[in-house]
């Protein structure tokens, strides 16, 4: 994919997140890796007005490249720099504010259930990273403990992060937790959700995670 398809589709995912819901017009960022730099999102631009030449270039310790007049890049750029350090696989970050997951990350729950045995191969669970203040470093100092066998995280308080080899991935992975956030609520209105042998859930987290485990060896030797 050529630069300028890479940025194009850093938009079509903003676009999309801004059409489903999961941000609004000022929430969230998105960022994909290109090469040795990385391009991300502008902060406080209307998700629906933003276009490829408004995104902002920058290489992996955060020195500007390119950043058009009048723009300045997302507060949470550091966030998106830690997760590219601390995983050299990930290629695309998607930072945003999806209701269902975002009440999780509000009340501190983590996504986790014995009942849905597609989240527990893909996801195994989906922790809550402990609240930091946006924008600062605290945000992410908590990553390493959380983010090395996952391609997604609640952030306490805040919202929901996920992350791949690619901004597609990146993205359904966004749409899944949030899915999967719905699920788990409506489930817990109905009663008690009717939960897989406990056995057969943990075989299906112990599969998705040496699944996620070889994915992340594969594509950091890349």
């Amino acid at each position: 994919m050529g630069k300028e398809e890479l940025k194009q589709e850093i938009i079509t995912t903003v676009k999309r997140e801004y059409k489903n819901q999961m941000v609004n017009m000022f929430e969230g960022n998105v960022s994909a890796k290109w090469g040795e730099s990385i391009f991300i999102t502008p902060s406080q631009v209307s998700k629906e007005i933003i276009t490829a030449d408004m995104l902002i270039e920058m290489d992996l310790q955060g020195n500007i490249i390119h950043q058009p007049d009048g723009f300045r890049p997302s507060s949470e750029t550091k966030m998106h720099l830690e997760v590219y350090r601390l995983r050299p696989d990930v290629k695309a970050v998607v930072h945003n504010h999806s209701l269902y997951a975002t009440a999780y990350a509000v009340n501190n729950m983590p996504l986790e259930s014995d009942a849905l045995t597609e989240m527990n191969i893909t996801f195994g669970s989906v922790p809550v990273v402990p609240y930091g203040t946006p924008g600062t470093d605290r945000i992410y100092e908590k990553f390493p403990e959380y983010i090395m066998n996952r391609y997604a995280v609640l952030l306490a308080n805040h919202g929901v992060l996920t992350f791949g080899r690619t901004l597609e991935l990146a993205y359904s992975y966004a749409e899944a937790v949030e899915k999967i956030a719905q699920t788990l609520y409506v489930a817990g209105r109905l009663g008690p959700a009717a939960n897989i042998p406990a056995e057969e859930a943990e075989a299906l987290r112990q599969y998705g995670a040496s699944k996620r485990e070889a994915q992340i060896r594969r594509y950091t030797q890349e």
